[in-house]
């Protein structure tokens, strides 16, 4: 494990240990189990924060989140979608609106994945997730042509990404990872 997530790992536990009540805490631990890619541990972390405060937007964004990194469509859209409506101009709702193309994608609804990733890359055209994202619904959807002008740009923002990359740094799931992995492979990224 990288030395700064151990670091984080050690500081969100002491958090919860000091104050197990602080749905902060357990939104840490969540987040810290999602890049590790243990969704079970995630999701408990973070229904943790959500009996503490119902409406607690970002836990339910960053369950969604998890549960899209992991091929759970349905119910990830639920919480993305609940976390949206809460607090509807939070600034992070980024990164849920991809969460909420993620789940598109890994339920085969490329098109829509589409709509959400080009809404990210609109407002922030530097979101190489974005990107990555766009580029790999366009190919599943068999526009492929859309697609390998997307990825020529991703490869202008992310020089260094690669199918390699992508599987090294991205906290998908297996079976999610193999199916966005397709999508990018089908794209022309090696």
């Amino acid at each position: 494990m990288p030395a700064n997530l151990k670091e984080a790992a050690d500081l969100a536990a002491r958090a919860a240990e000091l104050d197990g009540g602080d749905p902060w805490a357990h939104l840490a631990l969540g987040q810290l189990a999602t890049m590790r890619r243990q969704t079970d541990a995630a999701v408990h972390a973070f229904q943790q924060a959500l009996e503490l405060n119902p409406n607690f937007a970002a836990a339910h964004g960053f369950l969604g989140y998890a549960l899209a990194l992991d091929g759970q469509s349905e119910p990830a859209m639920e919480h993305l979608t609940q976390a949206l409506s809460l607090s509807p101009h939070d600034p992070q709702n980024i990164v849920f609106l991809i969460g909420l193309g993620l789940a598109h994608y890994q339920a085969g609804r490329y098109n829509e994945t589409v709509k959400y990733s080009q809404n990210v890359a609109q407002q922030r055209s530097e979101h190489f997730g974005a990107h990555r994202q766009l580029c790999a619904s366009l190919a599943q959807a068999g526009r492929t042509e859309e697609a390998r002008a997307t990825l020529e740009r991703l490869k202008q923002l992310q020089p260094n990404v690669s199918l390699a990359w992508v599987n090294e740094n991205l906290p998908l799931t297996p079976q999610a990872m193999k199916h966005y992995l397709d999508g990018l492979r089908k794209a022309g990224l090696e």
